[in-house]
């Protein structure tokens, strides 16, 4: 897993050098729902914590608790501890960029509003998104199409989480997880990875052929 958590936190990199169809599970185990990943802060000092998300329908995201390194603040944005003033953030309808020196940083849509800049927003360009393409570019495979990705920040107080919307599907059966798409938080060959996994309450344990990821439902 910690292959697409790499490659996804590019964008911290760029940030700061400039300023279910799960149902087959045994004994009532599910995979649906929010994990977290417990030594992920530790891992990559870039983020704040992350994991995985298992829907219903059998699709699966990535998100990254991004708190400390963006958010929005009364004086403008929080870059890594860097405040860029409202002068470098202009507004259009439910679009905003933050620019920098004639280049765009950031380019958002507006999903959801919330007091200020706070809210749901779509990364839809910019060095930002630029960098997290080309990472996951790097690190993907045959299914990876970036003119389908789906990136959301949601941005509430001193806190942001990036979203990979819908980055893979999944199946169960038994104890075996398959997973499609973007497989590179699994070991596998071309678009598609196996596991073998274990729900024990609030525990989810992810083994394939290399490593062992343990993960703690969100509540």
């Amino acid at each position: 897993m910690k292959k697409i958590i790499s490659s996804v936190t590019v964008c911290s990199l760029a940030l700061c050098a400039l300023a279910s169809c799960g149902d087959n599970a045994k004994s009532g185990e599910k995979l649906v729902g929010k994990w977290a990943m417990s030594d992920l802060a530790s891992e990559d000092a870039s983020v704040d914590g992350g994991g995985i998300i298992f829907t219903d329908d059998g699709k699966g995201s990535v998100y990254l608790d991004t708190s400390s390194l963006l958010h929005f603040e009364s004086e403008g944005l929080n870059v890594g501890g860097t405040t860029l003033v409202k002068d470098y953030i202009k507004e259009s309808g439910d679009t905003l960029t933050v620019d920098v020196m004639g280049k765009e940083m950031i380019g958002l849509k507006k999903l959801e509003a919330k007091e200020g800049y706070d809210g749901k927003y779509s990364l839809e360009s910019g060095i930002l998104y630029d960098s997290i393409v080309q990472g996951m570019e790097k690190q993907g495979n045959a299914s990876f199409d970036k003119e389908n990705l789906d990136i959301t920040i949601d941005f509430d107080g001193a806190k942001s989480e990036v979203v990979f919307n819908d980055l893979f599907t999944y199946t169960t059966k038994g104890k075996k997880l398959e997973v499609s798409g973007f497989a590179g938080f699994l070991k596998g060959d071309g678009d598609k990875a196996t596991a073998e996994f274990k729900v024990d309450g609030d525990t989810l344990e992810l083994k394939d052929s290399k490593s062992t990821e343990t993960l703690t439902r969100v509540k």
